[in-house]
């Protein structure tokens, strides 16, 4: 057996092992068994870790934030763009819903123009708009978003894992991997308090968005653009090209009678875009995504800390900017997400690597027999090399890129899973990682039951569970 350390948490493990102030309670290990162990409680750890729970599997779900959802809701990208979505993803919807003021289906009620760079997107009372008014991106017909409040999203999330019998840890943080061959036998967790943990589970399901679960495992990963030899795409560059989508922290503004205005912030900031995009439930409160604010290669060369710092400096300066526009004067800053919102890092080589052929051919011209999930949106990329490059109708993506080379008993399901850069920065939005965790865990459970390997599940039910063979119609 081998244990294997995920370097970022390095420091992390030094300062417990240094931390001579700890209780003997605190230093204490736990030793915790399970069928399916879920690491990450994002989009795609919600859908694996629901999934998992409501197939009979005991299920651990370790997610290092103080609430679930990640990027959706530490990070403030509560804004599901239009796109296909998983009966989950409708079912968070329902429950959002049936609560009130927390979700809207909302249009685009201003679009970008070179006068008012960004696009802004708030429910309306009295509405005719329904969810299906938000299922496609391609093609034509009504393109909506569903817009949410953060804490609301991490609640129904919380409400559904709870009566899937999903065991949730919070504030507890991946640090290594317990490896036998082909086998990941278990992962060690650090807790609050510096409480560390051992967690046994016969399935693991990565859902940790830079596949640190998969990296410490030892897997092949790939990171930033991807040369046109090695997937023969036509957009993908000649030449070598060390890029990532860029990275975002979203801010929270509201309408007040006399707002506090921001100024400049002092020191230098350095350049970025002068854009963004404004959603929210209503207009009494907007979150506002600044897209490129920090080029996405400073938080592999930099780290977290220094990104977060350079992140909300530039906040502050993207604010002072934005304010100045008239559909602005009457608001001020709420307060700045806790989280990065992180659009690509590491991805993980799996069984099959979906790329811009897949986008290309389409459901109708993809001869995958093990498609889970469907996207339609573009490939959409934010910092140096971006752009948008429709597709032109929706595509499938096969259960091969859920499973990592070289390993019998582990799932991804994260924007880190088999998709080269140009596909990752299409299919990389929240309801398609809900749809991909959704598969992930539903065939984690049944490897978990019956003893299986992840490649020898029955797959044609699998496909036929999901739905996702052919193009989504109307209340899919």
């Amino acid at each position: 057996m081998k244990t294997r350390l995920h370097l970022r948490y390095l420091p992390a493990v030094i300062a417990v092992l240094l931390a001579g102030s700890l209780s003997p309670a605190a230093e204490e290990s736990e030793r915790a068994v399970c069928d399916v162990c879920v690491v990450g409680g994002g989009s795609g750890g919600f859908g694996a870790a629901l999934a998992a729970g409501r197939a009979g599997a005991k299920v651990i779900l370790v997610e290092k934030q103080a609430a679930l959802g990640g990027t959706s809701t530490s990070a403030f990208v509560t804004n599901w763009e239009p796109g296909p979505g998983c009966s989950f993803a409708r079912e968070l919807y329902g429950h959002l819903k049936a609560k009130g003021d927390t979700v809207a289906i909302a249009p685009r009620v201003h679009r970008y123009q070179s006068n008012e760079p960004y696009g802004l997107s708030y429910g309306t009372p009295k509405s005719d708009l329904t969810y299906d008014d938000t299922l496609h991106r391609a093609g034509k017909g009504r393109k909506c978003s569903v817009v949410m409040k953060p804490e609301a999203l991490a609640g129904a999330m919380g409400a559904m894992l709870k009566t899937a019998g999903v065991r949730i840890l919070l504030k507890t943080t991946f640090q290594t991997a317990e490896t036998s061959g082909r086998t990941v036998r278990s992962i060690r967790t650090i807790g609050p308090g510096g409480r560390s943990a051992t967690i046994v589970a016969k399935v693991f399901i990565d859902s940790t968005g830079g596949a640190h679960l998969c990296r410490a495992a030892g897997c092949e990963t790939m990171l930033g653009a991807d040369l046109r030899s090695r997937f023969d795409e036509p957009s993908a560059p000649e030449k070598s090209a060390r890029v990532l989508n860029a990275i975002s922290l979203c801010y929270r503004i509201r309408r007040v009678p006399e707002p506090r205005r921001t100024e400049a912030p002092s020191g230098e900031v350095g350049a970025f875009g002068k854009t963004a995009f404004v959603s929210g439930v209503s207009d009494r409160e907007l979150i506002v995504n600044p897209l490129g604010l920090v080029a996405g290669v400073v938080l592999i060369d930099k780290g977290y800390p220094q990104t977060m710092a350079l992140a909300r400096r530039r906040v502050g300066a993207h604010w002072h900017w934005l304010q100045r526009y008239p559909h602005f004067k009457g608001y001020e800053l709420k307060d700045i997400a806790p989280m990065l919102g992180i659009r690509e890092s590491y991805r993980t080589v799996t069984e099959y690597i979906l790329t811009q052929g897949d986008l290309v051919a389409g459901l109708a011209g993809q001869k995958h027999t093990d498609i889970i999930a469907i996207a339609d949106h573009p490939m959409d990329t934010h910092g140096a090399g971006g752009g948008l490059r429709n597709v032109r109708a929706a595509y499938g993506i096969p259960y091969r890129c859920l499973i990592p080379k070289g390993y019998d008993n582990l799932l991804v399901a994260c924007r880190g899973a088999g998709f080269s850069h140009l596909a990752a920065s299409s299919c990389r939005l929240s309801r398609t990682m809900i749809a991909l965790g959704h598969a992930a865990g539903a065939a984690a459970a049944e490897a978990a039951r019956d003893g299986k390997n992840v490649r020898k599940i029955d797959i044609a039910r699998l496909v036929s569970a999901m739905g996702a063979g052919k193009k989504p119609t109307k209340g899919k």
